[in-house]
């Protein structure tokens, strides 16, 4: 009798520690769950703040940056200076009023770096000077997708370690490696560090 009621204790026990133990796991589930939740949150507050036609409009200004950064990928100067030009007159048409003062002023100085670096590439012959001012331009644009979150299609952050040109990153619409701070040989270097 003593043995069955040992046995008995014993597995009460061992069902009561599972128990607890699954009361613990859900308890570190809950608060993951919390935790990711509040992150949610806070990221659709960001975007709430920037107005939905606004972000529209950055779509289409990386659409510009991506018709610059296909020219500078193929050394196509002419096609290059015609999308900089198209790129820097979009700057001036895009509709910042809509942002709340602290975004309108990070928009105005990023507009402002988008318009004198498309000014030094348009006015270049040199094809090492005209990547040296897509590089600019592209941190500025990377800064774009950062801070105002531009609708529409998925596009990559993409980076080659073994770019000659500053820090060797660039946004691309499509998966497909195609570096531009490297010459027709090496345009497959680099590798995707992001999706947005």
């Amino acid at each position: 009798m003593k043995a069955l009621t040992f046995s008995a204790i014993l597995l009460l026990m061992t069902a009561l520690t599972a128990c607890s133990g699954s009361t613990d796991e859900n308890q570190a589930d809950t608060g993951e769950q919390n935790v990711s939740n509040q992150q949610q949150a806070q990221i659709q507050q960001q975007e709430s703040q920037i107005p939905y036609n606004f972000r529209l409009e950055m779509e289409t200004l990386l659409e510009h940056y991506f018709d610059l950064k296909n020219a500078v990928v193929t050394s196509e100067m002419p096609a290059a200076k015609e999308a900089a030009k198209e790129l820097s007159a979009y700057t001036t048409e895009v509709m910042d009023e809509v942002l709340e003062a602290e975004n309108q002023g990070l928009w105005l100085g990023i507009a402002r770096i988008i318009r004198t670096e498309s000014d030094k590439l348009i006015s270049t012959d040199s094809l090492e000077d005209m990547r040296i001012y897509f590089e600019h331009i592209s941190r500025t644009v990377i800064r774009i997708a950062d801070s105002f979150d531009p609708a529409g299609d998925p596009y990559y952050l993409m980076e080659c370690d073994e770019a000659a040109i500053g820090e060797g990153q660039w946004l691309s619409r499509d998966e497909e490696i195609r570096n531009p701070y490297q010459t027709s040989a090496d345009v497959s270097c680099g590798e995707i560090l992001e999706e947005f």
